[in-house]
């Protein structure tokens, strides 16, 4: 640790000195433990609502693509369109008002000591811009949570908690992202209600001091294969006309309007082969294990991130991703190009992906049935009396049995029963 004061006389001191150092770490332990407590304050009393599912415990990007998939593909499995909105807010977290803040720490049922500590933690704070050639003043903050804070996360979702609520619209949110999404066997009546909910939503925001950038906003229809829509489908949201696009990009994973993941699978594809081709030119200069773990830090988080989402893709898109994990285990084993890649990637203890995304997917479904992950999903699945899981949900064409809570519970019961065969 070092410390950094310009005091008079204080530099002399060790005692003082040490005290300066650290100060920063009890303010920055201080901050984590009151996180602590107003997370779990506000779980005990649901004040976060179901919908937002960034920066709270047990939960992560691909959980809320799995329940927004899991419903909007169960819409077109029943004959529906689905259309989506994907709400671009600008600067969310910067265009926090403190007042308001306040007012809502308070209106959620913190006592007034603790609002009065949270009104010291915002105030007398202040910045100032500066580039090679000059510098502007000191001005006070007076909007936005502290950047770099573990308390900033958690401030911004009571901040905008009733934002689901006010839309009028199917939400998910992650943190600032929030997608809103309608589904009508009548594409017309979905555009018409995803209009109003904009306006809602944009009203709403408006009250909180925040702006929606509606130049980023996005439309997108979901729908079967065989189902054709009007090439001139718009919707005119603030003064804006928004066509449908045939792909969007929803917390980090590309969706098509079939749902297929193909335009993903080849962008990941893509971004991967690059690395692979950098940790080649790099492979004369590194030892084997240094190879591997940079395959697994840059390249297979690539291909496995949000997994459980992609998995039911087609084999042909799913092998591009294996393809890759062969090319390496080529580099790295300075094998052939024909080489067969099996035995190479059993010297690299790598495992296949397609076994990795399994154990995924089980491991998911016990998260959920032990009741250890977002509140949104523990209605997905009920636990026999054989240890299996069950649950409600049909499928009536190919698109409903990708479903999470369809295929997840097949691959489940699946090992489930290998287990208890081996036993």
């Amino acid at each position: 640790m070092t410390g950094i004061w310009k005091g008079k006389g204080l530099k002399s001191d060790p005692n003082n000195y040490r005290l300066i150092s650290v100060l920063p770490v009890l303010s920055r332990m201080f901050e984590k433990e009151c996180a602590r407590q107003l997370s779990r304050y506000c779980e005990s009393n649901r004040i976060i609502p179901m919908e937002q599912f960034g920066f709270r415990s047990k939960s992560n990007c691909e959980i809320a693509l799995l329940l927004a998939l899991d419903g909007w593909m169960k819409e077109i499995d029943e004959g529906k369109f689905v259309g989506v909105l994907l709400v671009d807010l600008s600067k969310a977290f910067d265009s926090v008002s403190h007042r308001k803040l306040l007012e809502d720490l308070a209106e959620i049922g913190c006592c007034n000591t603790a609002v009065e500590w949270f009104c010291s933690y915002l105030s007398n704070r202040k910045q100032k811009v500066k580039d090679d050639s000059e510098r502007t003043e000191w001005k006070d903050i007076n909007k936005g949570v502290p950047q770099g804070s573990c308390l900033s996360p958690l401030l911004f979702n009571i901040f905008v908690r009733k934002l689901p609520e006010e839309s009028g619209a199917r939400t998910v949110q992650f943190a600032d992202d929030v997608t809103e999404s309608s589904s009508d066997v009548n594409v017309t009546s979905i555009l018409k209600h995803l209009e109003s909910s904009f306006v809602r939503t944009k009203k709403y925001c408006d009250s909180r001091e925040l702006s929606i950038n509606t130049s980023k906003t996005q439309l997108i229809i979901f729908k079967s294969p065989n189902r054709k829509i009007p090439d001139d489908l718009e919707i005119s949201v603030d003064g804006c006309t928004i066509k449908p696009s045939l792909t969007v990009k929803l917390l980090g994973i590309t969706l098509d309007h079939h749902l297929s993941f193909n335009n993903h699978m080849q962008s990941v594809s893509k971004k991967c082969h690059g690395i692979i081709g950098v940790l080649a030119r790099a492979s004369p200069f590194l030892s084997r294990d240094l190879l591997r773990l940079a395959y697994i830090a840059l390249v297979r988080s690539h291909l496995e991130y949000a997994s459980a989402i992609f998995s039911t893709a087609s084999n042909t898109q799913l092998k591009k991703l294996d393809t890759i994990q062969k090319i390496f285990s080529r580099v790295v084993c300075s094998a052939p190009k024909d080489a067969h890649a099996a035995p190479l990637l059993q010297a690299l203890k790598l495992d296949t992906l397609e076994s990795r995304r399994i154990r995924h997917i089980v491991s998911l479904v016990q998260s959920v049935i032990s009741g250890n992950c977002h509140p949104a999903l523990h209605h997905l699945f009920l636990v026999t009396p054989y240890g299996s899981v069950t649950n409600d949900e049909k499928s009536r064409i190919r698109i409903g049995q990708r479903r999470f809570s369809v295929f997840a519970r097949e691959i489940y019961n699946s090992q489930m029963l290998t287990i208890n065969t081996k036993q």
